[in-house]
C-alpha cells in the first residue's frame, strides 16, 4: 500500500477499516445481528472483576472538572480546563495514590459546558470503568457526575485523562501511582514527573488546531464516538502552530510531530519557573515519568547522573543503565538514581525539533540557586547513551508466557492525502473479535510517513518486536511492523488507537469487541 492515499482511495482501501470499522462502531449502540457481543454491562465483566485479588482497602477521591485561570509561571495566568480535588485548578490534576489490590472509588463532577469522562490509562480494569464513552459508559453531562469504582489489578506508574474530544490537550489529566506492597526496587522515596506540551489559553484551543490541520469528514469524527469536534474555527495563530514544519528524528524514523507547541511543562511548570522536588541526601530515588503530551516525544535525563530503567508502562523490566531515555506520548518509565547532595535539573527535550523544559531535583541539605531557563536544559547527558524500547527486556516475573496465538490480526496504519486523515486498515480491522481465554497476536504495519504511539485499552501486550517488553503503548516507526501478543482475559468493548491526540481525532482507531 502506498504511503499517500487520495480521499477516494483512502476510503476504498479502508473498506475493512474506516468504513468497515464504522459499521463495527455502530454495532455498539444497537443489538448485533451476527456474533454475540459482550457489552460493558454484561455479567462477564462483573465476573472477571470478582476474580481480581483484593487488599481489603478502599481509597476514595473526588475530582471536579472545571474551567478556570491557572498559573504556569510567576505572573502568567491563562484560562483552561482541568481536574482538581481540594486545591485550586492547576495545569495537571492531583496525583492519586493507592496500592495493588485496593478498591479505588473516584467521584467525578462535571462543571464544564460540555460532556467529559475519565480514562484510566494502562489499567487492566473492568470494562464498564474504562472511561471511554460511548463504548463503556454514557458521557458525563454538564452539571452531572459519575462514580468510577474498580479494583487495581497491577502496581506501577499510570495516569488518568479525559477521553472526550481533545480535552486532554488542555489540563484534564493527572498521575495515578499504584504502589507495590512487595517492592524490591530499593528506592527510599519516589518522585512523579509529568511531561506535557501546552498551547491552550496561549495561542489557540486544541479544536482550533485540529481545524487548522484540516481533518476531513472520513476520520474518527464520522464514527460519532468520543465527542471529537472537527468543525473548529481556523485561526491565524492555530495556522502558525501547524505551519512550522514537522521536525525530524533519526531515532523515530522521520517526521516527529505536526504542532510547534509554545510551551513544554513538567508538573505543570515552565522551565522559567520550574517545579522543585526535594529528597533526602544519600537516598535512592525512583523517578516515575509520565508523558502526558498530546503529540510530543521527549528525550529525558538528569544532569550529572546515569539512570537505571526498572519499569515501562507499569511492568517491571530488567534493570538497564543509561544516560538518557526516549519516552513517547502516553508512555511511562520508572527510573532509579542514587543522589548524594546537590541540586540538578531533570530535563525533557523535544525529540526532533526545538523545545525543552525542566524540573529541579534537590536534596534537603542543598543550598544555592535553582537552575532555570533554556541554558539549564543544555545538559550533555541528553546526547550520550539513549535508551529506547529495543534496549529493554521484561523482568522474568513480568514476561508473558510463550503460547501459540489463537488469532492473528494483520492491521495497517494508513494516511490520506486529501486532508488530515489517518486510519487503521486491513481485512482484519473490522473483525477484531477475541473470545475470553484466547491468545491474540496483532501485527501493526506502519505504511505512513511518520511514527505512531499505538495504545491498547484494557490490556498489556508483550512486544515480540522488542524481546517481549510489556507495554500498553508502543511506538511504531515508518515502514516497521510491530508484533504484539496479549491474552484476551478482560471481556468487554475496547479499542486500539494512536495516542497522538490529533491522529486519533482524524481516524487512527479501531474497535475490539469480545464475543461469546
Amino acid at each position: 500500500m502506498s504511503r499517500g492515499l487520495s480521499r477516494r482511495s483512502f476510503l476504498a482501501a479502508a473498506g475493512g477499516s474506516a468504513l468497515g470499522v464504522l459499521g463495527v462502531w455502530s454495532l455498539s449502540s444497537c443489538a448485533p445481528s451476527g456474533p454475540s457481543y459482550i457489552l460493558a454491562t454484561d455479567p462477564e465483566v462483573a465476573q472477571r472483576e470478582a476474580t481480581r485479588p483484593r487488599s481489603g482497602a478502599t481509597v476514595r477521591h473526588r475530582l471536579t472538572a472545571e474551567a478556570d485561570f491557572i498559573s504556569l509561571a510567576e505572573g502568567q495566568l491563562l484560562g483552561t480546563w482541568g481536574f482538581r480535588e481540594d486545591a485550586a485548578l492547576a495545569a495537571l490534576g492531583p496525583t492519586l495514590r493507592a496500592s495493588r489490590g485496593d478498591r479505588l472509588v473516584v467521584d467525578v463532577d462535571n462543571r464544564l459546558t460540555e460532556d467529559t469522562s475519565v480514562h484510566w490509562h494502562g489499567l487492566r480494569i473492568r470494562n464498564d470503568m474504562d472511561g471511554s464513552p460511548p463504548d463503556t459508559q454514557d458521557p458525563i453531562l454538564p452539571g452531572s457526575g459519575f462514580t468510577y469504582d474498580f479494583t487495581l489489578p497491577d502496581h506501577g506508574t499510570y495516569w488518568y485523562h479525559s477521553h472526550s474530544g481533545l480535552q486532554a490537550d488542555r489540563g484534564l489529566f493527572g498521575a495515578l501511582v499504584i504502589e507495590d506492597p512487595d517492592d524490591t526496587s530499593g528506592a527510599d522515596t519516589d518522585l512523579v514527573l509529568v511531561l506535557d506540551d501546552w498551547l491552550d489559553g496561549i495561542a489557540a484551543t486544541p479544536e482550533q488546531v485540529l481545524a487548522a490541520l484540516g481533518p476531513t469528514g472520513g476520520g474518527h469524527g464520522s464514527h460519532g464516538s468520543h465527542g471529537i469536534d472537527v468543525s473548529g474555527e481556523i485561526t491565524p495563530t492555530a495556522q502558525e502552530l501547524v505551519g512550522q514544519g514537522m521536525g525530524h528524528s533519526d531515532v523515530l524514523g522521520g517526521p516527529t510531530q505536526h504542532i510547534a507547541y509554545p510551551l513544554h511543562l513538567i508538573n505543570g511548570r515552565t522551565r522559567e519557573d520550574p517545579a522543585r522536588l526535594e529528597v533526602p541526601s544519600g537516598s535512592r530515588v525512583r523517578l516515575r515519568v509520565i508523558n502526558a503530551a498530546a503529540e510530543t516525544p521527549y528525550r529525558i535525563a538528569l544532569a550529572g547522573h546515569r539512570l537505571t530503567v526498572i519499569a515501562a508502562d507499569g511492568f517491571d523490566t530488567q534493570p538497564f543503565e543509561t544516560d538518557a531515555a526516549l519516552i513517547a506520548p502516553a508512555q511511562r518509565l520508572d527510573l532509579t538514581v542514587d543522589l548524594s547532595s546537590g541540586v540538578w535539573p531533570f530535563v525533557a527535550r523535544v525529540e526532533g525539533r526545538e523545545g525543552s523544559t525542566l524540573a529541579v531535583i534537590g536534596t534537603a541539605d542543598a543550598a544555592g540557586a535553582t537552575p532555570t531557563g533554556a541554558r539549564a536544559t543544555e545538559i550533555p547527558e541528553l546526547d550520550r547513551r539513549l535508551a529506547v524500547d529495543a534496549d529493554l527486556r521484561p523482568a522474568e516475573h513480568a514476561a508473558l508466557p510463550e503460547r501459540e496465538p489463537d488469532q492473528l490480526w494483520r492491521l495497517e496504519l494508513i494516511e490520506g492525502t486529501g486532508g488530515y486523515v489517518w486510519g487503521i486498515a486491513g481485512e482484519d480491522a473490522a473483525r477484531l473479535q477475541p473470545r475470553l481465554g484466547e491468545r491474540i497476536r496483532m501485527q501493526l504495519t506502519n505504511t505512513t510517513s511518520m511514527w505512531h504511539p499505538m495504545h491498547l485499552h484494557g490490556h498489556t501486550f508483550a512486544s515480540r518486536t522488542h524481546a517481549g517488553l510489556r507495554r500498553d503503548t508502543i511506538a511504531v516507526l515508518p515502514g516497521e511492523t510491530a508484533t504484539l501478543d496479549f491474552d484476551a482475559d478482560n471481556p468487554g468493548r475496547w479499542m486500539i488507537h494512536c495516542h497522538n491526540a490529533y491522529h486519533f481525532a482524524a481516524g487512527m482507531t479501531a474497535p475490539i469487541r469480545y464475543i461469546r
